[in-house]
């Protein structure tokens, strides 16, 4: 029996309450998806409540009190299911880390947004409002979810974050549909969301996070690829932040330093006084493996000559892709940031192929890429107008 604890949902703290909702999820195909974690102390997310709605029911499960996410895990990794979510990145790590599975027919709200004129970043609460005049109320963002019993307030918020998703995704879609850009919203899913993208930490690509890695020699920067490797293992077995094991700057140091022993590497400055001689000797072994590695190297930077230009063109073409997206109501961060541009000009005035980068392929060079192009090219200029649209884009004489 289903116990209902508001006016808008009803818990489930059993196997079986949280089986039997997975196969009505099944029969109809579409699950809206929310949850709630804590994960400041923490490597991975630790789930407190999770909001699934339905066409016609709305169901809190409460892992703490014993509704398993098994199930929810499995439906979120099946392709027969639209799953609908908002801003669900955190939600994903937590769901790859604990259970393994990544999503396979995943639609996220605030992504898709972007693509219809209402900006990038949007919380559910503006969108809502925006798209369908629905005000929520969204007072319990960070309230302790894992105390218990939850309050009636939390449990309308969270209600709330998944009631209306289904209105509002179907919406943006006919609206992305309308604007002829439901291949870009599904093109922009894959390349975030698919079996290509990054959805829980590689710890083999840890070192790019670090701070202060392009300081490094390419030699020291494959010892600190083997020590950050080590750092993300032994954080996800502890189940401890990265940071509290060893900070960025400390292992920078570290990798350049190359400590002899376990007893060196405990004098360093900025090791944690909690860092154990186990821990060090495992650290130590792991930089040790990096002895017939290869440098990493980041690459040379562009000849002065690219440089000089790109200190000029990068900022000119920042204008031009703001331009050009609010011309096409998208959101121009979902075009390209600035390094984004800077390495494409980049790899344009080197004469590399422009199709190795998200600008040169695909909707970004419909909007932007090829605008790009010419202005590196000298075919095309810029000028300010007085009205909207306030920017010109000027064929330029004897092109």
């Amino acid at each position: 029996m289903l116990g209902v604890v508001s006016e808008h949902a009803s818990m489930l703290n059993t196997p079986e309450q949280v089986s039997a909702l997975a196969e009505r999820i099944r029969e109809e195909g579409r699950m809206a998806l929310d949850v709630e974690f804590l994960w400041e102390r923490t490597y991975a997310p630790i789930p407190c409540l999770a909001q699934v709605a339905t066409s016609d029911e709305i169901a809190l499960i409460d892992p703490i009190e014993g509704g398993p996410l098994d199930d929810i895990a499995a439906l979120l990794a099946d392709p027969s299911i639209e799953v609908v979510m908002h801003a669900p990145s955190a939600d994903l790590t937590l769901f790859a880390l604990a259970f393994d599975v990544r999503p396979s027919n995943l639609l996220d709200s605030q992504l898709i947004a972007g693509f219809v004129g209402l900006g990038s970043g949007q919380s559910l609460g503006a969108l809502l409002q925006r798209v369908l005049d629905v005000r929520v109320a969204k007072t319990e963002g960070y309230s302790d979810w894992s105390r218990r019993p939850l309050t009636r307030a939390q449990l309308d918020y969270a209600a709330a974050d998944v009631e209306h998703l289904f209105a509002l995704v179907d919406e943006l879609m006919r609206r992305a549909d309308e604007r002829g850009r439901r291949d870009w919203v599904l093109e922009e899913h894959e390349r975030r969301y698919g079996a290509g993208a990054r959805v829980a930490p590689d710890p083999f690509e840890a070192w790019r996070k670090v701070k202060g890695q392009g300081r490094l020699q390419p030699a020291e920067r494959a010892v600190l690829r083997r020590a950050a490797a080590w750092r993300e293992s032994e954080a996800r077995r502890r189940d401890r932040p990265v940071g509290w094991l060893i900070p960025d700057r400390t292992l920078i140091e570290v990798a350049r330093r190359r400590p002899a022993g376990a007893t060196a590497l405990l004098s360093e400055r900025g090791v944690p006084s909690a860092m154990r001689e186990k821990e060090a000797e495992g650290l130590i072994r792991a930089m040790d493996e990096a002895r017939d590695d290869p440098p990493i190297a980041l690459g040379p930077p562009p000849p002065a000559a690219v440089q000089a230009r790109l200190e000029t063109l990068t900022p000119l073409a920042q204008i031009l892709v703001g331009a050009r997206a609010a011309a096409v109501d998208l959101a121009a961060g979902l075009v390209a940031t600035r390094d984004d541009i800077d390495t494409f000009l980049a790899g344009v005035l080197m004469d590399r192929d422009p199709s190795a980068l998200p600008l040169g392929r695909g909707w970004r060079r419909e909007v932007a890429g090829d605008a790009i192009i010419e202005l590196a090219a000298g075919r095309l200029g810029i000028a300010p107008l007085a009205k909207a649209p306030y920017l010109a884009e000027i064929v330029l004489p004897g092109t």
